[in-house]
């Protein structure tokens, strides 16, 4: 892997940067003070037009020189209040989160997990670029911790270990997540590719019907035709979600109850 790709790849992980000043600026930690700070400018303010440029162009727009021509003042005077690209990285997914509900609804556990499902999937309508950045390494400030705690909250009277509320929780923001990525593909793939979904159906048909055999294929061509017509697309993205959401919570209620009946092989 070449240096610039080594490079592209971190830059999707958060808590690259200095730990000390990370924490300090997702916490609101106290600062020392800096001279030269622009009146009117803060780290929420850096932020949020920071998540906005990267809501209308994408994370790979989201560069220190971008953020200060949109804000007004040069690049290095936003080193003032932000230390730098990782920093600021893990700023505006604090920012995102901090848009989640901090509370569930009343109700029993299924429902709360479904909010909660439902909660993240629009959360990654309205910033895609969420989906650019590593799920991998927890972001570390408080609304990403209270995203945490409300998820594991949502399962509360569902009989699970703590453990396995854990990996439910996971195997929930992998649902998800690919969920969400396919959403936005299909939203967006027209604008970037020149062609709409029929346009690019209609180019390939033709030349494809012949080499794909129902002999050889016959699962494929059966149940790929009935799928096509049913979603008009290659896949329907909500549909998917719903359907995999509900399969996941009834699979998570089979669980818990043979774990409550001793069933060790569960």
């Amino acid at each position: 892997m070449s240096t610039k790709a080594k490079e592209t790849h971190a830059s999707r992980f958060t808590g690259r940067g200095d730990p000390q000043a990370t924490l300090t600026l997702l916490w609101g930690l106290p600062r020392d003070a800096r001279p030269g700070r622009k009146p009117g400018l803060t780290p929420a303010l850096i932020g949020a037009e920071a998540m906005a440029l990267a809501d209308a162009q994408g994370l790979q727009a989201l560069t220190m020189r971008a953020l200060g021509e949109r804000l007004g003042v040069s690049a290095m005077s936003l080193y003032r209040y932000v230390p730098g690209k990782p920093e600021l990285l893990d700023l505006i997914v604090e920012l995102a989160h901090a848009e989640l509900p901090h509370e569930l609804p009343q109700g029993r556990w299924e429902a709360q997990l479904q909010r909660v499902a439902h909660d993240a999937w629009a959360l990654y309508q309205r910033h895609p670029w969420m989906l650019e950045v590593s799920a991998y390494r927890a972001s570390l400030g408080p609304h990403s911790i209270r995203k945490y705690e409300r998820e594991l909250g949502a399962l509360e009277g569902a009989g699970l270990a703590d453990l396995d509320r854990d990996m439910v929780v996971a195997a929930l923001s992998d649902l998800v997540r690919g969920a969400a990525r396919n959403a936005v593909d299909a939203r967006t793939a027209g604008q970037a590719t020149g062609e709409s979904e029929a346009q690019w159906w209609a180019r390939h048909a033709g030349l494809l019907q012949p080499l794909v055999d129902p002999a050889v294929f016959p699962l494929a061509v059966r149940i790929g035709a009935k799928a096509g017509a049913e979603y008009g697309g290659t896949t329907d993205p909500a549909r998917s979600f719903a359907f995999g959401l509900a399969r996941l919570i009834e699979g998570v209620r089979v669980y818990a109850a043979a774990v409550a009946n001793g069933d060790e092989s569960a």
